[in-house]
């Protein structure tokens, strides 16, 4: 006598626990409140009346500053912002800005500015210490006061720039080369004869140009093309918000 057949076996839909909801919802709350602006930078900057901003004393064209005004391209921009948030721009010099590998070792605190302006280049480098804020990229030139430069002047006045990729540019081209850390040190060393050539970012050379009738600026396409950006301390996110929004009136990448 046959056995009736066994029934099919029920399929249980899983159920979590009671403390297991209570986890997952703790988590997405957490999660959520993330999201939210974590600080109150833009309003601290309203209250305090003055948009702080570190940068070095020159850096031409970018910024140039006696610490009670400042000229250049970022500064530029920097007077922008401050007008959008409807205070003045109040300059904070740091003499050390790029004495050393370390910027602890500059001054540069979170405390001493809520912007930080000076040719900043976007890499892992600067990232990891700050928001950094493309707001264009350069690639490299070279100019020339003689027919046959043999003595270059790098600029390799940039935080984050990997300079030797520069160097052996150079290197490989067997020019005497050495570092400078201006445009107008570079502009000093061409004047005087030490140096007939110098190799930069292109709004660099094309600033010393200007000043060096009779300079010839050429393009160097075998460097790397770099981002320069204007850097923020990490989690401003609502003075970030207005930084953005004007940069992107200005921007000049490609296609913007």
């Amino acid at each position: 006598m046959s056995r009736p057949p066994a029934p099919p076996p029920v399929r249980r839909r899983w159920r979590p626990s009671g403390s297991t909801v209570f986890i997952v919802l703790g988590v997405l709350s957490y999660l959520a409140l993330r999201e939210l602006p974590p600080d109150n930078s833009l309003a601290r900057v309203k209250a305090a009346g003055v948009l702080n901003v570190c940068l070095p004393s020159t850096l031409p064209p970018f910024v140039s500053s006696d610490g009670s005004a400042a000229t250049g391209t970022e500064a530029a921009m920097i007077e922008r912002v401050a007008r959008r948030i409807g205070v003045p721009v109040g300059w904070n010099v740091q003499a050390a800005w790029g004495t050393s590998p370390d910027p602890v070792d500059w001054g540069v605190r979170p405390e001493s500015c809520d912007m930080l302006a000076g040719g900043i280049v976007s890499t892992a480098e600067t990232q990891g210490l700050m928001q950094v804020l493309p707001y264009t990229r350069s690639g490299w030139a070279q100019l020339t006061t003689t027919a046959t430069p043999r003595h270059l002047a790098v600029l390799t006045n940039h935080w984050g720039l990997a300079a030797d990729d520069a160097f052996g540019w150079a290197d490989t081209r067997d020019l005497d080369f050495v570092a400078v850390a201006s445009a107008q040190e570079a502009l000093t060393a061409l004047q005087s004869g030490e140096r007939d050539s110098v190799l930069g970012l292109a709004a660099e050379v094309a600033w010393l140009r200007d000043r060096l009738p009779g300079s010839t600026v050429r393009t160097v396409d075998d460097l790397p093309v770099q981002t320069l950006a204007l850097g923020m301390w990490k989690n401003n996110i609502t003075l970030k918000r207005v930084v953005t929004a004007e940069l992107k009136l200005h921007s000049r990448f490609p296609g913007h």
